[in-house]
């Protein structure tokens, strides 16, 4: 089945191969290898399907496709969200934060809806060092991570709207026509509406003709996260940058053991700067852009499947750019240890460090990240940041 060539608005170009394969057409894979759709489906101990009344039409004009790689992408961005809290916490630490921004008396007195993020992080900093005043701690951190509630916040609030236009999406017809059984009479009375009502072999309802192939609702929704996703990148982008300088950290330049003579972490900022910008590149609006076909009739387009598309590469960069702030903060909190002495992390933040550490060893000399980085995004995709 193809996975491009669909506009959005019923995946007619993408779902008729489900459909033809169903009447023992095209072809599929059975045990990874690929045979005609009949074979397939005496295989599989199916008959061929003989399609009758609406049921050709149903199959294929539908969003069911596009709507499916949505909820997959909608599922990576919820790993990352959930992971943000605690990669946030440990960052913090590794800086020797303030956690002036994320307190209750705070967020209360500029009270958007979704502020209740904060408990998260707070509750990731439980018993931290942090709680007690120290002489070194600057007054005001830099704003990526004072702001970092409000990025959590615009995530997860953009995640509950696209989770609550699904929810209607696939528990409902987005048919064209709708047949509709025992369908209410309002402006029946009218000779235009009466005309779409049937009755025969004791069943009564109407054929009405819809716009219920547009998913547009779930288009914007999608591409509200994949914004808010990248507002999450760009904070996590800077704080990491703000840890290889000396002049926030009051540790070393680039992170760099005292005794390794090399160049630590400086090069590694290109990778995530990298992933960054292909994030704000995939985070543009896309549902508008198309042009009138099928003789102009058919002039709207949402790209959906193009959307989820660039919903689930925005998450997947952001597991990177999470992977790599983690490469620098577990490297600030030993040589925060180091330099400045021990200090309490918080149960949370402990965990995480050293379930990473499991993974991937303090830097004493240069070498090389590619697999750290790697170990580091599993980490993040698997959930270990949010367990």
């Amino acid at each position: 089945m193809p996975s491009r060539g669909s506009v959005g608005e019923a995946d007619i170009t993408m779902s008729s191969h489900v459909g033809a394969l169903m009447m023992g057409e095209w072809r599929a894979k059975v045990d990874g290898k690929e045979m005609s759709g009949k074979e397939a489906l005496q295989k599989a101990g199916l008959k061929p399907l003989v399609p009758e009344g609406k049921d050709a039409l149903a199959i294929l004009s539908t969003n069911a496709a596009a709507v499916a790689e949505t909820m997959d992408a909608a599922r990576h961005a919820r790993t990352i969200i959930d992971a943000t809290p605690r990669v946030f916490a440990l960052s913090l630490e590794a800086l020797n934060g303030n956690i002036a921004p994320i307190l209750p008396q705070v967020t209360k007195v500029h009270p958007f809806s979704g502020l209740e993020e904060a408990s998260k992080i707070r509750d990731n900093l439980k018993g931290s060092y942090l709680w007690e005043k120290n002489k070194d701690r600057a007054l005001q951190d830099p704003l990526s991570f004072r702001t970092t509630v409000y990025t959590m916040r615009e995530a997860r609030e953009a995640l509950k709207d696209l989770d609550k236009e699904i929810k209607v999406q696939i528990n409902s017809s987005d048919d064209n026509p709708a047949t509709i059984l025992n369908a209410g009479k309002d402006y029946a009375d009218h000779s235009q509406v009466a005309m779409y009502f049937v009755e025969g072999n004791g069943l009564k309802g109407a054929i009405i003709p819809t716009s219920n192939f547009e998913p547009l609702p779930v288009a914007m929704a999608a591409q509200r996260l994949g914004i808010a996703m990248t507002h999450l990148s760009h904070n996590s982008v800077q704080r990491t940058i703000h840890l290889s300088d000396d002049h926030f950290t009051g540790l070393t330049r680039f992170l760099s053991d005292p005794e390794n003579k090399g160049h630590a972490f400086g090069a590694s900022q290109k990778p995530f700067v990298a992933m960054h910008a292909d994030s704000l590149a995939q985070s543009n609006p896309v549902s508008a852009l198309g042009t009138p076909v099928a003789g102009d009739i058919e002039d709207t387009y949402t790209n959906l499947p193009l959307v989820a598309e660039r919903l689930k590469r925005i998450a997947d960069n952001t597991g990177y750019v999470y992977s790599l702030e983690m490469l620098h903060s577990t490297q600030g909190i030993d040589l925060r240890k180091k330099l400045k002495g021990d200090f309490k992390m918080s149960e949370a933040t402990r965990k995480l460090y050293q379930d990473y550490r499991a993974k991937v060893p303090y830097v004493s000399r240069d070498r090389i990240y590619t697999d750290n980085i790697e170990d580091g995004k599993q980490m993040i995709m698997n959930g270990i940041a949010s367990k």
